[in-house]
């Protein structure tokens, strides 16, 4: 049952107005509103939701399947804190369409909100593949904490598991199975593990990664089918293999959310086209989070960084724009962290070198140290590190977004030793060379 507040109710039978309304309850949406507040205490706020749930991580919902945390852990504000910062609450229902000429945004229940300025910040959805057995009980997906919920009450019964994927979200859906000591298969299409964050190069060290008691990693094969009388009993590969299982897990990606602005003049790529206060392009109408095209600063050009950083910059950009306050976003650097046990692995801006650009290599297998980074025209572009300089990750993506030549810092960054105080100190010497 859709959850609307009762300030929400009144008064919809035709048409709700706020000043503002926010689609999407993510950390897009809940930091353009906290912006908002700090321009305009009093200006009527809608927050539209699909989920019933208040703002939560969705990054813990496997440390919470895994048993590593509690379920109160996952939510990031209490409950009252609608109420405090005075938003209103459509949650439980969907936007069906917005209709920029109207200012007024359609919810699946029929209800019409009219706004004087909007955000766009509906995140994604898991991609579901076109294979037999995709609907069978036991098939799973992982992006809401219902999600969450029901697979981790199918593990209390549940032996064997098969993850199809080798992404993020699929590495670290592993992990927490494996917790509850189950067996898993890793199925992946292509050759390596997260291939869409690194490069062929590093596939010997991420490979080498994740591995683990109780773990059958496949790769370069599909899943053809999904098989079972009433429920899950296996998968069917690529390459005549049946695996049984009584539990699949999809995680093949995900698709921004984007059938609400259908046949309006918001122009798309791969995601909603914005500029550097998060405008569409369309007068009133803003977009931030996973469905955003923002600027890249490493390459230096329009891409999604489906990040969480990323979306509560984009969101506080676009809420302080929206309540009047003219502020700029200067870009962004994407930046993905994946930990599995001991062992973590960054990678920072482009991974995959253009033509022209320079690759270098600090590999120490003792240390168990491994450095791959990249530079356009002297400056820093990408990095995959794995091992003690991963603490540096962070200073690393600074340096970044500096956008500087880094030529005069080139052996600290590729030092046998690299640290947190090594990049501070390089930082610092680029500004006493500029």
């Amino acid at each position: 049952m859709p959850l609307v507040d009762k300030a929400c109710e009144e008064g919809a039978v035709d048409s709700d107005f706020s000043k503002y309304a926010i689609l999407g309850n993510g950390p897009a949406g809940i930091s353009a509103l906290l912006a908002i507040r700090e321009v305009d205490p009093d200006g009527g706020v809608v927050i539209v939701s699909p989920e019933v749930e208040r703002y939560y991580s969705k990054v813990l919902l496997t440390y919470w399947i895994g048993g590593r945390i509690k379920f109160e852990d996952i939510f990031l504000v209490e409950e009252d804190f609608y109420e405090k910062n005075g938003a209103r609450r459509a949650f439980g229902v969907e936007a069906t369409r917005v209709d920029t000429v109207q200012r007024e945004v359609e919810l699946r229940d029929g209800r019409r909100l009219r706004y004087d300025s909007l955000l766009l910040a509906m995140g994604s959805s898991p991609e579901i593949p076109d294979i037999p057995g995709v609907n069978l009980p036991g098939v799973h997906y992982l992006r809401t904490i219902e999600d969450g919920k029901k697979i981790r009450e199918a593990t209390s019964a549940s032996m064997r598991a098969v993850v199809i994927g080798g992404g993020l979200v699929s590495i670290k859906t592993v992990e927490a199975l494996l917790a509850h000591n189950m067996e898993v298969s890793l199925v992946v299409s292509s050759g390596r593990l997260l291939s869409q964050i690194t490069a062929p190069e590093d596939s010997k060290v991420t490979f080498g990664m994740f591995q683990a008691p109780g773990l059958d990693i496949r790769l370069n094969c599909d899943v053809r089918a999904i098989e079972g009388e009433g429920r899950v009993e296996g998968v069917r590969l690529s390459t005549g293999d049946v695996i049984g299982c009584d539990m699949v897990v999809i995680g093949k990606g995900v698709t921004p959310n984007l059938s609400c602005i259908q046949d309006t003049e918001i122009k798309t790529g791969a995601g909603i086209f914005v500029n550097d206060r998060m405008e569409t392009g369309v007068c009133h109408v803003y977009a931030a989070g996973d469905i955003a095209e923002g600027h890249d600063i490493a390459r230096g050009k329009p891409w999604i960084n489906a990040l969480w950083s990323s979306a509560v910059w984009q969101g506080r950009i676009a809420g302080y724009n929206m309540a009047g306050r003219r502020v700029s976003y200067a870009g962004d650097v994407g930046l993905n962290s994946v930990s599995f046990g001991d062992k973590c692995l960054i990678t920072l801006g482009k991974t995959r070198p253009d033509k022209g650009d320079e690759v270098s290599l600090f590999q120490d297998e003792g240390r168990q140290e491994y450095r791959r980074l990249i530079f356009s025209g002297g400056r820093f572009v990408g990095a995959v590190i794995s091992g003690p300089s991963a603490q540096a990750s962070g200073v690393l993506r600074s340096l970044m977004a500096r956008n500087e030549d880094t030529v005069a810092i080139r052996d600290t960054l590729l030092g046998a030793r690299l640290s947190y105080g090594d990049v501070m100190q390089a930082g610092t010497r680029l500004s006493h060379y500029g």
